[in-house]
């Protein structure tokens, strides 16, 4: 017998005893009532829409500082949408119309379409132009290559400056603003992130210093060449600090713990 006829046979038979008990005369009470709820659900969704206006992103962790060193805090400087309004603009919990905002608004897959440019030679003071034409000729004062070139007299305009290597070498870095991981390499930012990573130091590098061949010659830097320039140096008292530094992060100089919840003892 199969399980559908087993069923109705079951369904079947207990209709009948229904009946049968129903017409039977006798004077035995009403089955008594429960009153015992069903048990709740283990799990309570919300099921607001994502794009309600309750929820608000105000910031980015992809590639942290790109916003602060790249992007304009003023709001009289702003990136045009389409139509020639607001891009991203404020709204209700985030009234702010400023780059960074507009940057922290929009969805990470339209990063390169509307902020790449802005990034690059927008009209903000600290776009990537402009901090080479400012900063280029004393990071070759240091003994640094830059990414950027100028004509053999120098830049007089931020015009005159070629950003092209910077920009291709850090935009799969910092474009779109997410943390991606690939697990056939090693970790460690830009593959994911850890606790100690020297983060903005990388971003640093990859933005300003020749980190990948140009015209065949030889790489004079490597994206671990500003590590230890802002990220504190945790070696062993007394080491040098060779590029790349391998201990850096956190201000106590302690290793970080190898064991949940990966704390390290509470700064006094």
């Amino acid at each position: 017998m199969t399980r559908t006829a087993k069923l109705s046979s079951l369904l079947a038979s207990t209709t009948a005893l229904v009946f049968l008990s129903a017409c039977s005369g006798g004077s035995s009470a009403p089955p008594a009532v429960s009153t015992t709820r069903p048990p709740a659900s283990e799990f309570v969704f919300d099921t607001t829409p994502s794009d309600s206006p309750l929820y608000t992103r105000v910031d980015r962790t992809g590639a942290p500082a790109v916003g602060t060193a790249l992007l304009s805090r003023a709001t009289t400087v702003t990136v045009t949408g389409v139509g020639g309004g607001v891009l991203n603009p404020g709204i209700s919990t985030n009234t702010f119309d400023d780059q960074r905002d507009q940057l922290n608004r929009g969805d990470p897959v339209n990063d390169a379409r509307d902020f790449a440019g802005v990034f690059v030679a927008g009209p903000q003071p600290n776009s990537l132009k402009n901090i080479h034409f400012k900063i280029g000729a004393e990071l070759r004062a240091l003994g640094l290559t830059p990414c950027s070139t100028v004509p053999a007299a120098g830049a007089v305009t931020n015009a005159d400056v070629n950003v092209d290597a910077c920009v291709a070498q850090a935009a799969p870095v910092i474009l779109p603003d997410v943390i991606t991981y690939d697990f056939n390499a090693p970790e460690g930012f830009p593959n994911g992130r850890t606790f100690d990573d020297p983060v903005v130091d990388r971003l640093l590098s990859a933005a300003l210093l020749q980190i990948t061949p140009t015209g065949g010659t030889a790489v004079p830097h490597s994206l671990n060449t500003l590590v230890g320039v802002l990220d504190p140096w945790n070696g062993p008292v007394g080491a040098a600090c060779p590029a790349p530094c391998r201990f850096t992060g956190d201000e106590t100089g302690l290793a970080l713990p190898t064991a949940f919840p990966y704390l390290r003892p509470i700064l006094p």
